[in-house]
């Protein structure tokens, strides 16, 4: 099973690794055809924007399927610590919507005007806030985890 699925995995893998090279020289090799403004477009610009947003959700949904697999199993062979893997993710949805709430829906000034959608000024705020939350954490962490092990 685990040769299998390597060979999946590896296989899935060059295979994304082509289809990002085809449209990475379609996006730079192809020229200009349409104006943006005062600025030149690519002619592949669509298409290169598609492929990040399909290869964005094929991994959140290979993710998504592998964690409940993974839960799954777990909770055939120790429920109990199959329960305590979910603490996390309840932590990280708590996260999220503490952030959420603390996102401002005061409006942003563009080169087109007003952005005045609260929804997407909270959303913009909730992921700014997460990432600093969380990036403050893993220095933490990575400061603790020196400082244990140099004590031991």
């Amino acid at each position: 099973m685990s040769k299998l699925s390597y060979k999946i995995s590896y296989y899935v893998l060059y295979a994304l690794f082509a289809i990002i090279l085809i449209v990475l020289g379609m996006f730079y090799f192809s020229g200009f055809d349409r104006m943006v403004g005062e600025y030149n477009a690519p002619a592949h610009t669509d298409t290169l924007i598609y492929l990040i947003y399909g290869i964005l959700g094929f991994c959140i949904v290979a993710t998504l399927v592998a964690a409940v697999i993974q839960f799954g199993t777990a909770l055939m062979d120790n429920p109990m610590n199959a329960l305590r893997s979910l603490i996390g993710i309840i932590l990280l949805a708590v996260l999220l919507i503490v952030t959420y709430s603390m996102g401002s829906v005061e409006a942003i000034p563009t080169g087109e005007g007003l952005f005045t959608d609260p929804f997407w000024l909270r959303i913009t705020d909730m992921f700014v806030y997460s990432i600093y939350f969380l990036l403050g954490i893993t220095i933490l962490c990575m400061i603790g985890s020196s400082v244990k092990k140099a004590i031991s």
